[in-house]
């Protein structure tokens, strides 16, 4: 509605896509791929793995934003926070440590 108000004249003109670029669609791309990653999670693994899967999506999202667009830079503070979020997965993809009892 709102493309309509401000800009109607030039959808009519020029059609809803115009002005997308490389970057405008690799966006698309990957926000629509981090979405469907989320529904997945979120369908077949439960709330606490979709969590992670959100995180893990905000991942790949930013390295593929690096290394397709290279419009973001990666810093020690990226790697700490991606190491984490991924040893978090994997340990919670463990599930809790077996309880010995002594004999």
């Amino acid at each position: 509605v709102v493309v309509v108000v401000n800009d109607g004249k030039a959808v009519l003109a020029g059609g809803f896509t115009q002005g997308y670029d490389f970057r405008v669609v690799c966006v698309i791309l990957m926000t629509a791929l981090g979405g469907l990653l989320c529904a997945v999670m979120l369908k077949f693994a439960g709330a606490t793995h979709g969590c992670f899967s959100t995180a893990l999506s905000i991942i790949l999202t930013s390295l593929l934003s690096h290394t397709l667009v290279g419009d973001f830079e990666m810093d020690w503070l990226f790697g700490v926070g991606t190491g984490v979020a991924v040893l978090a997965s994997l340990l919670f993809s463990l599930g809790p440590p077996e309880l010995r009892r002594p004999l």
